[in-house]
């Protein structure tokens, strides 16, 4: 029968050689506990999980935009519906790093390049289409002042510029409307303000916007078109 170990010899199983240090055998303890740890925080995204994740979020992404354009009108509106499109797209992405690599493996590097210029591409989209404003004004009736901004956004299919007018007072809007032509974009844009609830838009000197509103109705729209010019796409 095999003896203990004496502190220079070998041991049999699950003897301590007498003379062991106490800090070895901590180390030798978490060197055995810590192997199990991480494997049960890595089992908690099992390749299954994260295949139904990305299958999720892939599919999910183009419903999402596809409901979007065959229902405009949804509660929830376009804008919100795009965002959480392209956070699940941006989800679906992220799952395929590869967990049992570092970052810095190519593959990941790869996945992790194509995240980021997807995500810098849909920015610069979105300011893109945020346009810019080319007039605005300011009126203060001595309780809250009422601001009016144009703001111009490109939008291809028409070959053109469209043109966004919104009244607000604050950061709450009261009254809005869309003008554009056809393969036409107006360069010179100036606002009129007579009175707090009468403006007036004018585009190139020729084409003259008014809104008539007030508190409790509907703001009222009309375009003065110049005889022989061609009409907006959007009338009131």
């Amino acid at each position: 029968m095999p003896l203990a170990s004496d502190g220079f010899g070998p041991c049999r199983d699950g003897a301590r050689p007498p003379f062991a240090r106490s800090d070895d055998v901590a180390y030798r303890r978490r060197e055995a506990i810590l192997p199990e740890s991480m494997s049960n925080d890595m089992s908690r995204l099992t390749p299954s999980k994260i295949r139904i994740l990305r299958q999720a979020a892939l599919v999910g992404a183009p419903l999402l935009m596809l409901s979007s354009l065959v229902w405009p009108d949804l509660v929830t509106g376009q804008v919100t519906l795009r965002v959480v499109a392209l956070a699940l797209l941006l989800i679906g992405l992220l799952t395929f790093i590869d967990p049992s690599v570092q970052l810095r493996h190519p593959r990941n590097l790869a996945i992790i390049l194509m995240i980021v210029t997807f995500a810098a591409g849909i920015a610069g989209v979105f300011l893109w289409r945020t346009g810019r404003i080319v007039a605005a004004a300011t009126y203060n009736p001595g309780i809250a002042p009422f601001d009016i901004t144009v703001r111009e956004v490109p939008v291809p299919v028409t070959h053109s510029q469209h043109f966004i007018i919104t009244l607000k007072r604050g950061q709450y809007p009261v009254t809005s409307f869309r003008y554009f032509w056809l393969a036409y974009t107006p360069k010179r844009v100036r606002i009129e303000w007579p009175r707090l609830e009468l403006f007036k838009v004018i585009f190139d000197e020729r084409y003259v916007a008014t809104c008539s509103w007030s508190w409790g109705r509907e703001a009222t729209w009309t375009m003065l078109v110049p005889p022989g010019a061609p009409a907006p796409g959007d009338q009131p």
